[in-house]
């Protein structure tokens, strides 16, 4: 007997659904087991869980004594699904053990059917294996007993297992013609599930090929038939495979969306196998976007799970793309990775592997600057993948050799690989490989003398990056994925320079400055931006337990590390915790709805003009090839200035004015009788920065009453104000507020013209005294200026007391403790009574539109620029929280000095004096009283006036 009754199969459904065998009486034994083994086939692909929970009945069932004609069979339908479930849970050598044991047990008792179809099951588990030559014996071997055996049903599954064995060997045309034979006889004998399972195989083949369009017309039919049918696991496979798709035509926003709710998918039919290879697949995406730490910690965990799992194909993969995020990073230990990759391939036989290897060796090669190597090692790969018909993975070969010709003076080749590549990657709608080429040709027509032409070409690539990056989820992937693609926008700066015209300039400096705060602000108005924080909590008991946990190592942390104690394995937990709630929150961004991505628009000189009143000047700087320039705009015009210096001399000056003005960060009152010497010293580092920075702006600056500055790189760690030309500093000058860009110093300065200018009136100031005793006595200070002041001190001074006065305030002060996270400016914090402020959820904060933040805390200016001076940190979370205005210091404040400034500073401010005013007001105040620049110079005004 093969087959269970329907009465039988049903009671054996109840127990699997119930959890529990129910008595079996010796004539039925042999029936149930049947049964428990189609119950477990049902749920096989759809419910891995209820298909271990029928094998382990079947094998409870299997104990129990029975007669052994009836005993043997039984044993052996309970080495099938214990196999099974071994499959789905990712244990694949105990799957062969158990199925071999089960075909031989069913041989044995004259079910010759029941033992061929065990090879089905066992191809998997080789394949899984990477044992590719014996699964395809096993394959054949098991079509042939089939047919044989009339069981067209389970032949068309062996075919179907054919195809996914030539994937995986990239033998992508004999694929597609395994999968388009199954297909046809599944739909013949109306098994639905098996007949998307094909299709789904026929399309991954297909867009392996570079047909993408056809194979998108096969995902839309499975993903239709999936979803009419119920049918989970291939409904995950149809969203991952449609991502990898999207992923290669630079859809990255598709792609990521249909990667995570693939992944969810998996983890909710408890599939690790799956699930690990989600988590590959999501890091793979992160590369593509250079979220580099990300892709590395993920492409770690998912290459040791692969280990774990025994799936030697995939933790290859794993460890290929781990060393290209390594190599991407700048680290030696890239070379270890590629190693590993390449010897796991070799022994799979797996040739389009070792392509990749070769071809992620080719890039890091030519990042080094070696471009023979990467022009030999990106032609291998080329042949290679040609060879076995990898679309995508030749195309980025090719478009790496084309650079690496490029890199090595092979001009008229470089162009003819480039436009070659170019008109394939059009046919197929492969952006990202587009702007790649744009990007390379425009380099060899600038080369040539082409201006024309270069310009042409850097547009349509800005226009292709432009577009990928304004689709993806968060101003964090959108910040990343310009990392290392901003040579268009760097090409378009040095064609404007050539032409000496500075709108074009500054419009070119403009293109890919503080692009993703700009998105942000933008949205002001219109909808809260601050979706950080939101992303993190979500309401998840989970995320909130988290929380609570990391609040308490930040305030256990900085305890220990008071007392100079060792932290144990706290501090570890501490960034574990971190990433967990950063990739949660990233996460449910992804399969969040399509936010406004921003569309670029070019900066309006005249409107920045209009704003600009009699004595305004807007000053940004910038950078091309290693050298500072400025532009300046005000109500008269626009102007350039070239030549100021070089970075390596900016950079230089920089660090030695920064380490004259944390001469005091210890405390100075053992330094009393130095402080003329240290004040002297200071004030030369100060002088050196104005003679590179400020003086050869000549007539440009003189006579200005108000500066906005727009820094670059390092210049946004020095206070301006300080500079001096030996006998009158710029803050005595002139007053002084830093803005990101010129683009939000405009829409800021004209949202600020529409709001009715009034002294403020509602100031709440939070105090947490417990390290920091005056600012008790600083916070009562500023309350009592205002005429709705009101001070919040130590354990009334929480982050739920912040959330709730925000949205009221016309000013809030914070006076506490901070700390700048430079390995991870988004957890930047400021200390509140009994938990932690960080950046991330700061931006989140609901802040009244017009009002003042001051941070009155350590280094809360300082930010992480990166590419495009996004200035991550707690300035920038504050403003996108909706302040108009943020005061911060660049560096460590002595705590009564801070008081002074503070007080002398709100004093101005609410009688109704300008931001910026009122801060040059306390700064000229103190330093009558504390001449070094490192007691008056460290706040700094970020915003508006």
């Amino acid at each position: 007997m093969t087959d269970a009754t329907d009465d039988t199969l049903e009671r054996a459904r109840r127990a699997v659904d119930g959890g529990s065998l129910p008595a079996v009486a010796a004539d039925q034994a042999l029936p149930m087991a049947w049964a428990l083994k189609d119950v477990c086939y049902e749920a096989f692909s759809v419910e891995p869980p209820r298909a271990a929970r029928a094998a382990a009945l079947l094998a409870e069932l299997a104990a129990q004594a029975w007669p052994t004609v009836v005993a043997g069979t039984v044993q052996a339908l309970a080495h099938w699904t214990g196999g099974i479930a071994h499959l789905t849970q990712g244990r694949m050598q105990e799957a062969i053990h158990s199925l071999d044991a089960a075909g031989a047990g069913l041989q044995a008792h004259g079910h010759a059917d029941p033992a061929a179809q065990t090879l089905v099951p066992r191809i998997m588990a080789l394949s899984m294996l990477g044992r590719h030559d014996e699964a395809i014996a096993c394959a054949e071997a098991a079509r042939l007993a089939l047919l044989q055996l009339g069981n067209r049903r389970a032949a068309a599954r062996v075919i179907q297992n054919l195809g996914s064995l030539q994937l995986r060997r990239d033998a992508y045309p004999e694929a597609a013609r395994h999968f388009r034979e199954a297909a046809v006889l599944f739909a013949r004998l109306r098994d639905h599930h098996h007949s998307v399972l094909a299709d789904i195989g026929l399309a991954v083949a297909l867009t392996s090929q570079g047909d993408f369009d056809e194979a998108l017309r096969i995902y839309a039919r499975a993903r239709m038939r999936a979803a009419g049918r119920g049918l989970e696991l291939p409904a995950a496979l149809v969203d991952e495979s449609v991502a990898l798709l999207d992923m290669a035509r630079g859809r990255y926003r598709q792609a990521l969306a249909g990667l995570e709710s693939a992944r969810r998918r998996y983890e909710r039919l408890a599939m690790p196998q799956y699930l690990a290879v989600a988590e590959k697949q999501l890091a793979d995406a992160y590369l593509e976007l250079r979220l580099l730490p990300e892709a590395l910690a993920l492409l770690e965990g998912a290459q040791a799970q692969f280990e774990a799992l025994a799936l030697p194909d995939e933790q290859a993969w794993a460890l290929a793309q781990a060393g290209r995020a390594q190599a991407l990073l700048g680290r030696a230990s890239a070379s270890v990775h590629f190693e590993q990759a390449a010897a796991l391939f070799a022994r799979q036989g797996n040739a389009v592997g070792e392509a990749a290897v070769a071809l992620a060796q080719a890039e890091w090669a030519l990042k080094r600057g070696d471009s023979q190597a990467a022009l030999l090692g990106a032609q291998r790969a080329s042949g290679i993948y040609s060879r076995a018909s990898v679309a995508d993975g030749q195309a980025r070969s090719d478009v790496l050799e084309g650079l690496a010709c490029l890199a090595s003076g092979q001009h008229a080749r470089a162009t003819h690989v480039l436009q070659h590549t170019l008109s394939q990657a059009s046919l197929r709608r492969q952006v990202s490989v587009q702007a790649r080429c744009w990007e390379a040709l425009g380099r060899l027509a600038e080369l040539q003398g082409d201006a024309g032409q270069a310009r042409q070409y850097y547009e349509q690539a800005v226009e292709g990056l432009e577009l990928q990056r304004s689709a993806l989820p968060g101003s964090e992937l959108r910040s990343a994925f310009l990392g290392d693609r901003i040579e268009p926008y760097q090409g378009l700066l040095r064609l404007a320079l050539a032409e000496g015209q500075a709108p074009a300039v500054l419009q070119s400096l403009e293109r890919h400055r503080a692009r993703a705060m700009g998105d942000q602000l933008s949205q002001l108005g219109t909808q809260q931006v601050g979706g950080q924080a939101a992303g993190i909590d979500a309401g998840a008991d989970d995320a909130s337990r988290r929380r609570a946990r990391l609040n308490w190592l930040y305030r256990r942390v900085q305890r220990l590390e008071d007392a100079n104690e060792p932290l144990g394995g706290l501090h570890d937990e501490m960034l574990r915790l971190e990433r967990e709630l950063t990739e949660d929150a990233r996460r449910q961004r992804l399969v969040g709805p399509a936010g406004e991505g921003g569309s670029w628009q070019a900066l309006d000189v005249h409107a920045l003009q209009a704003v600009l009143g009699p004595g305004d000047v807007l000053v940004e700087y910038g950078e091309s090839d290693g050298e500072l320039l400025a532009c300046l705009v005000d109500a008269q015009g626009c102007h350039l200035v070239r030549h100021l210096a070089s970075m390596a001399q900016v950079q230089q000056a920089v660090d030695a004015a920064r380490f004259q003005l944390e001469a005091l960060r210890h405390g100075a009152a053992s330094l009393q009788r130095q402080m003329p010497r240290l004040t002297e010293r200071a004030q030369l580092a100060l002088l050196t920065l104005f003679k590179l920075l400020w003086a050869p702006l000549g007539g440009l600056v003189r006579g200005a009453r108000r500066v906005l500055l727009v820094p670059h790189g390092p210049l946004g760690q020095i206070p301006f104000h300080a500079l001096h030309d030996g006998q009158q500093s710029l803050g005595e000058a002139c007053q002084w507020c830093v803005m990101p860009s010129a683009a939000v110093a405009c829409a800021s300065l004209q949202a600020a013209g529409l709001r009715q200018a009034a002294p403020p009136a509602r100031a709440w100031a939070l105090a947490e005294p417990s390290q920091l005793p005056h600012t008790a006595t600083e916070a009562q200070d500023v309350a009592a200026l205002y005429p709705q002041g009101q001070a919040l001190l130590a354990e009334q001074a929480t982050v739920d007391a912040l959330r709730l006065c925000a949205p009221q305030a016309d000013v809030l002060h914070l006076a506490c403790h901070a700390l700048f996270r430079q390995d991870n400016p988004r957890f930047s914090m400021l200390h509140l009574h009994g938990q932690a402020l960080s950046a991330d959820e700061a931006d989140g904060l609901q802040l009244r539109p017009g009002g003042t933040v001051v941070l009155s805390a350590c280094e809360t200016a300082l930010s992480e620029a990166g590419q495009g001076n996004e200035m991550v940190g707690l300035v920038r979370a504050f403003m996108l929280a909706g302040a108009a205005r943020v005061v911060a210091s660049l560096w460590p404040v002595d705590d009564a000095v801070a008081r002074e400034f503070m007080r002398e500073f709100h004093r101005h401010l609410a009688r109704g004096e300008a931001a910026a005013a009122a801060l040059a007001a306390a700064q000229q105040a103190v330093r009558a009283v504390h001449p070094h620049p490192g007691f008056w110079a460290a706040f700094v005004l970020y915003g508006a006036w």
